[in-house]
């Protein structure tokens, strides 16, 4: 116990008598962060922006799918922190990706997004550019898938067309080849509804044909009514694309909550953080040649 005692006075002792090299120690070394701080090294200012997406719309059906799938908080994310991205809509190579943060709240479905730059008006420009341009980056996206799946519908209804009037055509053939009554023929289009439902008329027609025959008939009865059923539906598909088409807009589905703010002071260095770091490297630097001087007075020959 009287051991610990006497180390320890020894070693406020040592302290004490090296206060000064302490003292300045830590002066010298708070001195230098601080001047490394303001004039040394290089400013940060960071623009913060909020953005939400939300999926509310009056779309049904698969167009709804679409752009539930398109406009989700990740795919916003990856896309306009996609370097790729950032070169096409900005032309400056000193804008990286790596200086743009994105985080997506996953409880308040939020995305906080934080660019940095040593300009505070470049920052809060560049932000503003980079939610501008991916809103109207995903907003052509989707009218482009929707344009695609217009086409694919176009295409698919001249398909079905072609498929009911070969359908109709083999009907009608069979009708004459067969000698049967005229009035079993069936018109192709009538004020763009096909017919394909007999009358009472047609069926009582029917009633003295061969069994084999009647059955053909209503076979090809049957599947030009299945496809009229498909072609219908198609060019109702169809309408509610061209729809989507002309009305889609990307507000209010990206809604900037927060506007880019123009930072007035630095984000970094922190200048205060950086001279408190100081004071703790000048503590250590100045107590280790305090304990470095004791030791080589100690060992120096000269003094045993």
């Amino acid at each position: 116990m009287n051991e610990e005692t006497i180390d320890l006075r020894e070693l406020i002792e040592i302290v004490w008598k090296g206060k000064y090299i302490i003292i300045v120690s830590i002066i010298a070394s708070m001195l230098i962060a601080g001047l490394l701080s303001i004039f040394v090294l290089e400013k940060k200012y960071e623009s913060k922006a909020t953005v939400q997406i939300t999926s509310n719309t009056a779309a049904e059906g698969i167009v709804k799918q679409y752009i539930d799938s398109e406009f989700t908080n990740q795919v916003f994310a990856e896309k306009i922190k996609s370097q790729a991205f950032i070169d096409q809509v900005i032309v400056d190579d000193e804008v990286s990706n790596h200086d743009l943060k994105v985080t997506v709240d996953t409880v308040t479905s939020m995305i906080s997004l934080t660019y940095t730059s040593g300009d505070p008006k470049k920052s809060s420009d560049v932000l503003t550019t980079l939610i501008d341009e991916q809103k109207i980056a995903m907003a052509n996206a989707l009218q482009n898938e929707f344009t695609l799946l217009a086409d694919s519908y176009t295409k698919e209804s001249k398909k079905l067309s072609n498929e009911i009037r070969d359908l109709i055509k083999l009907y009608n053939t069979t009708v004459k080849t067969n000698n049967l009554p005229e009035i079993l023929i069936l018109q192709t289009m009538v004020g763009n509804e096909l017919i394909i439902d007999l009358t009472q008329e047609q069926q009582e027609s029917m009633v003295n044909i061969d069994g084999e025959i009647q059955n053909e008939l209503m076979q090809l009865q049957a599947r030009i009514e299945s496809k009229s059923v498909e072609y219908r539906k198609v060019l109702d598909q169809y309408q509610s694309v061209l729809t989507n088409i002309e009305s889609f807009r990307p507000n209010p589905l990206i809604k900037t909550i927060i506007e880019p703010t123009v930072p007035k002071e630095p984000s970094s260095p922190k200048t205060v953080l950086n001279i408190a770091i100081g004071l703790v490297i000048g503590v250590m630097i100045g107590l280790g040649i305090v304990f470095i001087r004791k030791y080589w007075e100690e060992t120096n020959p000269r003094n045993k």
